[in-house]
Formats: C-alpha cells, structure tokens, sequence
C-alpha cells in the first residue's frame, strides 16, 4: 500500500471525527480548508541542498471527509510519495515535501489538494485547493557551502567532519567525501579528503585531495584524470578557457619540455605524450597549476609529487575572494 492510500485511510479516520463535529456550526455542505503559503526551510537555496517546503492550513476544512491527497509538483513534475508527508493536528493540517535542488535556476513549486466529501451534494464530493510559489536556486560558492556558513550548518551539509588541531581566529575541519568535480567517479576515484577552514565562526576555504598512482595502470592514467578533471573545472569556470594554465619545470629532459609546454597551451596530447606528462608529474619533474574563479570564488587546481610511492596527490583548493 503506498503512502498516499495511507494517508486516505488514515486521515479519513481523523478527519471525519474531526470536521464532523463542527459540521452544525458550519455551513451546509462540506468546505475546503484555506491554504497558507509555501515556507521553505531557508533563505538562500544552493545547488546541492535539500530543502524543506511546507504548507499549513490557515482555515480548517469542514465537512464529512472521505480522502485526502496532497500533490506536491517542481516544475510540473510530480513528487514521489516518500519525499511528501500529510500531517493533521487540531483540526488543522501541514503538508510537507523534501527536495533536492539539483541545478541553478527558478523553481515553481506547487502543493494540490484533492479532497472527497461522504454525503455531499452532487457536484461538491470533490474539492481542490492549490497553492504556488517560485522559488530560485543559485550556484553554491564551493562544494555545497556558501563563504561565511557557520559550523553547524556545513556540518548538516557535510556530515563526518571533525576537529584538526586547536586554533583562536581560525579552525580546521578535516573528513572525506564526494568529489565536487563531475565525473571524476567514473575513474575510480570514490571519495576524496576533505579540509574546512573557517575564520572567526564563517567559512574561509575549502581543500579537496585525492591520490593517484601509476603502480597498477602506468603514468598515462595518472595524467589522463588530471587532464579529465582540469577540464572539467575549466569548462565550468573558465567556459573551456586555458588561459589559467601554468607549467612548473624542474628537470632539463627535452620531452618533458616539449610535452609540458604544449600541455600549457592546452593543446591535445597523443598516447605517449601523456605517459610523459604522467611521469613528469609523478616523479616531480613538471607541475600543473590551473588558477580559476567565480563571481565569490577563487580556485586552484595543481598536483603533489609523491616520486617514492610512484603516485601524486592531486589537489583542489577554494577560497573566499
């Protein structure tokens, strides 16, 4: 049985007791309740959050109530059952619905109610009240944190963080979690470390590492995720742009020169060329760096050489503006 019939059944039983007994003060036949407007659980929504849309009766209904079914839609779309939740209280009632706000953009949201009446006169068993709203949601600063959100709410956000070190002004917060560059799971890379500094109660930056090694599938790999999340990042801060590009040389090999300074002019690199790019970052011989930014937002892509364990760290970093 799925919630809604849930709700039919199980409000009904409540319901008719409830409206019932105010039926002789009331009008003469049934009457839906008066809708308040759509509150949402916060001010500002960002891509990534989850949010909570709610909607209280501001009249009560009255009448002989046979079902109930709320619908809640986002852009014409209809929510499932289990993100939605009905609730009836003192003769009032509270609609509930969770969701996900997956990308930038204005969001119309609507919450319609059909209501079925025992006893009522032909024409006026069924009755429907709606209430909208348009909402918007916009890009997040960094990950799914806006600069100067507070502990608790990047901890809600971003659960499993704890305390590194001692600080006065400035605290540290290290985890793991999710990758904010798109895609890069399809390369094995299923979570990435986490760091979180905030400045006097606010957030100030964001790190992210994750470690790729050539031990198993060779150089050419490490360089080929590289490039897949440099690119990634460049597409969604820079429109594809290279020109954030910077190449740090230490080693005097004519390949890794070649290879490295065609890589900085963001030209595309053949198989064996990116081996060479692969080995130079590993090894310590050549650094990328990618230096890009939003309208709040300033970000740094580069690597860490880590030659003795034949792999590099490869980092991340956002900082406020």
């Amino acid at each position: 049985m799925s919630i809604r019939n849930i709700w039919k059944i199980a409000a009904a039983a409540a319901l008719s007791a409830a409206v019932l007994s105010g039926c002789n003060k009331g009008p003469a036949g049934p009457m839906p309740p008066e809708l308040g407007e759509i509150t949402v659980s916060q001010e500002r929504i960002g891509v990534g959050h989850q949010v909570v849309l709610t909607v209280e009766d501001k009249v009560p209904m009255s009448g002989n109530l046979y079902s109930i079914d709320p619908v809640w839609t986002i852009n014409g779309s209809e929510i499932m059952d289990i993100y939605t939740s009905y609730e009836f209280n003192a003769g009032m009632g509270r609609y509930t619905c969770y969701y996900l706000a997956s990308n930038a953009g204005l969001v119309d949201v609507a919450l319609n109610v059909e209501m079925r009446f025992n006893d009522a006169p032909v024409g006026e068993d069924i009755m429907h009240v709606s209430v909208t709203r348009q909402l918007e949601v916009v890009p997040c600063d960094a990950r799914t944190s806006f600069w100067g959100d507070s502990l608790g709410i990047t901890m809600y956000r971003e659960p499993g963080l704890v305390k590194f070190g001692t600080g006065t002004s400035t605290e540290t917060y290290i985890g793991e979690g999710n990758s904010s560059i798109a895609g890069i799971s399809n390369y094995g890379i299923s979570s990435v470390g986490l760091t979180y500094t905030f400045e006097n109660g606010g957030l100030a930056g964001i790190e992210e590492v994750f470690r790729l090694s050539s031990a198993k599938e060779g150089y050419g790999y490490v360089a080929n995720v590289f490039d897949f999340a440099l690119r990634t990042l460049e597409t969604n801060f820079a429109g594809g742009s290279v020109v954030g590009r910077s190449v740090v040389i230490s080693s005097d090999r004519t390949d890794i020169i070649q290879v490295a300074n065609k890589y900085k002019s963001g030209n595309a690199l053949t198989v064996d060329e990116m081996r060479v790019l692969g080995e130079g970052m590993v090894k310590g011989l050549l650094r990328v760096q990618s230096s890009l930014s939003s309208e709040n937002t300033s970000i740094v892509f580069t690597t860490e050489a880590l030659p003795d364990s034949g792999s590099v760290n490869v980092i991340l970093k956002y900082s406020r503006k």
